[in-house]
């Protein structure tokens, strides 16, 4: 009769199969932790380029013509639409020195939308501008 050593028979099919199992589990993780962090970064760069499209747009905003309250919408390219909004601003507090200097505070707020998915995204930016009073 023969004797087998049970610790020289090698792994068992169910072995194989337990350790296979474990080690697609934890690929699986891994991709999924790796898929996450791509389509984080992509959601990062569209808040940059939105950030930046405002920044320009509110930048150049009053410098080549005169402020007026009023409300603008526009596209920078296909992906990306702004909305402006200038108005008036009206500080309770203080008293009016318009008529003497000429000059108005204006506000000016600027939206960049874009979609992301299915999801529509947008940024806001807004500031206090000086300009002459419109006539």
């Amino acid at each position: 009769m023969r004797s087998f050593c049970r610790s020289a028979a090698g792994f068992s099919l169910i072995e194989v199969l337990i350790a296979l199992a474990i080690v697609g589990l934890a690929l699986g993780a891994t991709a999924t932790v790796y898929g996450n962090g791509y389509l984080s970064h992509g959601a990062a760069q569209d808040v940059d380029t939105a950030l930046a499209l405002a920044e320009q747009k509110l930048d150049a905003t009053g410098v080549t013509e005169t402020l007026r309250p009023g409300h603008e919408e526009g596209s920078f390219d296909t992906r990306f639409r702004w909305q402006m909004a200038i108005s008036k601003y009206e500080d309770r507090g203080a008293a009016s020195d318009e008529m003497a200097t000429g000059l108005r505070l204006f506000h000016v707020g600027i939206t960049v939308l874009w979609r992301d998915g299915l999801r529509e995204r947008q940024i806001a930016l807004s500031t206090l501008r000086l300009a002459p009073q419109p006539p």
